[in-house]
């Protein structure tokens, strides 16, 4: 356990005394906080390692990637002799915001990476890219309905909330160390221990009131689509069949981080919960599946899997989101008595 010394103000691993000047190590210090990762003479000088720097950079391999793609992906479609009218649709647009959703968990990862607040950072991320595809969509010709415009702004603002959190995970920033300011009574503040996503117990009664949200977004996503369409007067309406498919499994695919995030929230191993709410709902969404005549085998199993690897990234990203807040009151105690 590292341990400061109130005259050198250094902090030492597995001392009594201080190596350099002699003097006795103490866990009890006034307190300032220094973190590796807030240093500003390293960042005054290199403006993409600024907060807006990095979202900026993030931004722009998001669009770079995503546009590119797009255009090899038309280059392909006629070099082969097919109509490039595919992203019109319900494949080429499922196939278009596939693209965009992986772009931007590279450039959220990117964004977030070595930060503290890497998932505020992706989200923001998130929003710029929603907010630019809808001008590009509305320059182009194309006609905009009001749940295309929230919508799309607000889960291209989630696949980069969750990049952000891949980045941060992946790259974890330097711990914050405080030491000591004075000569005063001393205190040193440790990080947190590290914890596996996949050790600890699992949650039967987080999991369960997951596995029931999930199921029952999922089964009852068109009448939680007629009574938004109700509620909102008119004001939001479907044109197409197309759009009915799209907009129930955007409400499928909330319905499952919703459960699996509060399954996962206040644990350390949300991704475990999220883990077993995928796999419960999955199976109890395949059961009602096979006993509907007029169910179709790949759609079946593209949903199940959708539902399992949602649940995971949402278990994930509520524990994440909201942290056990008991842990912090019990380490401060331990370093109090």
């Amino acid at each position: 356990m590292a341990m400061v010394c109130p005259q050198c103000n250094k902090a030492h691993e597995q001392h009594l005394n201080c190596p350099d000047c002699g003097g006795r190590l103490l866990f009890q210090a006034n307190t300032r906080a220094v973190s590796a990762t807030d240093d500003p003479a390293g960042d005054a000088g290199q403006w993409q390692q600024t907060p807006w720097g990095r979202m900026m950079v993030g931004l722009l391999i998001a669009q770079g990637l995503a546009y590119g793609l797009q255009q090899l992906l038309n280059a392909g479609l006629r070099a082969t002799g097919e109509q490039t009218s595919v992203w019109t649709t319900l494949l080429g647009i499922v196939l278009l915001h596939s693209i965009q959703g992986m772009c931007l968990l590279i450039g959220g990862a990117l964004t977030g990476a070595g930060k503290q607040r890497g998932v505020l950072y992706g989200s923001l991320v998130g929003l710029g890219n929603g907010m630019i595809f809808l001008l590009v969509q509305r320059q182009s010709g194309e006609v905009l309905t009001e749940i295309a415009m929230y919508g799309q702004p607000l889960l291209h603002m989630a696949f980069g909330a969750l990049g952000g959190l891949i980045g941060r995970s992946i790259w974890k920033p330097a711990p914050t160390l405080l030491v000591p300011d004075s000569d005063v009574g001393k205190s040193v503040t440790l990080a947190a221990p590290t914890f596996q996503f996949l050790a600890g117990p699992v949650y039967l009664g987080r999991v369960c009131v997951g596995v029931v949200i999930v199921v029952m977004g999922v089964v009852w996503s068109n009448a939680i689509l007629q009574w938004v369409m109700t509620a909102s007067g008119g004001a939001l309406e479907i044109r197409s069949h197309l759009q009915a498919q799209l907009i129930g499994w955007e409400v499928n695919a909330l319905a499952a981080l919703f459960g699996s995030g509060l399954a996962g929230s206040s644990t350390f191993n949300g991704l475990k919960q999220g883990l077993f709410v995928g796999a419960g709902a999955a199976l109890i969404l395949g059961g009602i599946q096979l006993g509907n005549p007029k169910a179709v085998l790949e759609t079946t199993v593209f949903m199940m899997t959708g539902i399992a690897v949602l649940s995971v990234a949402g278990g994930w990203f509520g524990s994440q989101l909201f942290p056990p807040v008991g842990a912090a009151k019990r380490r401060n105690r331990i370093l109090t008595d």
